[in-house]
C-alpha cells in the first residue's frame, strides 16, 4: 500500500511570532480551474513570419501572447487587447547584425475552442516599438475572434518593480514560462512547451540587451531555445507558488557559451551551435506597461472613443 501523497497532507509551519504560529494549509484545487501550466500554455500563440533572405525567403517562428488593457469608458467586461512579442521577432532580424529583414507575411497561429488551431493573417507593419531601442519589445492592437481559446494576461497582473518590492519578491523566486516548441509545434493544434526556473538577477545598472544596446533586463536561470522569443514569464509571489503568479516580463534571448566558456548573447528565433548556458534574458514588464501607456497606444484608444462618439451622433 502506497503512503499518502506529501502534497495531499501538506501542512507548513510558516512563521513564529512569540508563542503564536501561523499555519498554512494547502487547499484542495478547484477542478473547474485548469492548472497553472495549462492556463499558461493557453496564453501563448505562434508568431510565424515569411522573411526575405537574400534572393530567397525563409520562415521564422517565435512566440506571442495577449494582454488586456482596461478602460472605464468601455462596456462591462470589455478591454483593449494587444499582442506582444519581441522586436527582433517582429522585424525578423538577421543575426548577429541586428538588421531587420523584409517581412513578407505574418501569420498568428492560435488554438480554437473546438480543438484545432487556425492561422490568422496579420499586418506585419502594424507593430509598434518602444522609443528606447534597447528594449526588445513589439506590440500590436488586435481583436481576437470569439472562437479562439486564448487565456489573456491583464495589465493589472504585471509584476512591476513596485509590485516586486512591496511583495518582497527578489532573486531566487520561482518563474515559469511557455513558448513555441520547434521540435514539435503541433499539427492539429499549437503545442507550446512549459519550462520553469528561478529569477537569478535583477541588475541595478544597464546591461547589454538582445538589441546590442545597454538597457534594463532581468536574468533567469531557465533553459530556453529557438522559438521561445516573446514567451511570457510569470513569477510567483511566494516561494511555494500559493500566492499566485504575475507577469514578470518577456523572454528575449539567452547567453551561449563558447569553448572557452565565454558568454555571449543570442536571440531565440534561431538556434545556435554553441552551448546554451541556461541563463535567459527577460524584458521587465515595466517596459511593456510603459509602451502600452505611451502616446501611440493612448492616441489609438482615444481615436476609438472619438469614432464611437461620432457614430452615435449619426
Amino acid at each position: 500500500m502506497r503512503p499518502p501523497s506529501v502534497l495531499a497532507v501538506f501542512v507548513l509551519l510558516a512563521s513564529f511570532a512569540g508563542d503564536a504560529q501561523e499555519v498554512l494549509v494547502r487547499n484542495k484545487p478547484d477542478p473547474s480551474i485548469p492548472p497553472l501550466g495549462v492556463r499558461l500554455r493557453m496564453s501563448v500563440v505562434n508568431v510565424e513570419l515569411l522573411c526575405k533572405q537574400g534572393n530567397g525567403r525563409t520562415v521564422e517562428n517565435g512566440t506571442g501572447f495577449v494582454v488586456t488593457y482596461p478602460d472605464a469608458r468601455l462596456p462591462k467586461n470589455s478591454t483593449f487587447d494587444y499582442l506582444v512579442t519581441n522586436r527582433h521577432v517582429a522585424e525578423c532580424w538577421e543575426e548577429p547584425a541586428h538588421r531587420p529583414r523584409e517581412v513578407q507575411s505574418l501569420i498568428i497561429r492560435a488554438n480554437t475552442k473546438n480543438g484545432f488551431s487556425k492561422g490568422l493573417v496579420a499586418d506585419p507593419h502594424a507593430w509598434r516599438f518602444p522609443s528606447d531601442d534597447s528594449v526588445d519589445l513589439a506590440v500590436m492592437s488586435i481583436v481576437p475572434s470569439d472562437d479562439l481559446q486564448i487565456a489573456v494576461i491583464p495589465v493589472g497582473d504585471f509584476a512591476t518593480k513596485d509590485f516586486l518590492s512591496s511583495n518582497q519578491i527578489a532573486e531566487g523566486s520561482p518563474i515559469i514560462l511557455a513558448g513555441y516548441f520547434y521540435q514539435f509545434p503541433g499539427e492539429r493544434t499549437f503545442q507550446p512547451i512549459v519550462r520553469q526556473g528561478i529569477l537569478s538577477m535583477m541588475p541595478d545598472e544597464p546591461m547589454e540587451t538582445t538589441t546590442g544596446k545597454p538597457g534594463t533586463i532581468y536574468l533567469g536561470d531557465v533553459h530556453i531555445f529557438g522559438g521561445n522569443s516573446g514567451s511570457p514569464v510569470l513569477i510567483s509571489s511566494d516561494v511555494l507558488g500559493v500566492g499566485g503568479y504575475h507577469l514578470l516580463g518577456v523572454v528575449s534571448g539567452f547567453y551561449k557559451e563558447d569553448q572557452e566558456f565565454k558568454l555571449e548573447i543570442a536571440t531565440t528565433v534561431q538556434g545556435s551551435a554553441k552551448v546554451n548556458s541556461g541563463i535567459s534574458m527577460i524584458v521587465p514588464s515595466d517596459l511593456l506597461k510603459a509602451l502600452l501607456d505611451g502616446p501611440e497606444f493612448k492616441a489609438e484608444r482615444e481615436a476609438y472613443f472619438a469614432s464611437q462618439a461620432k457614430s452615435a451622433k449619426k
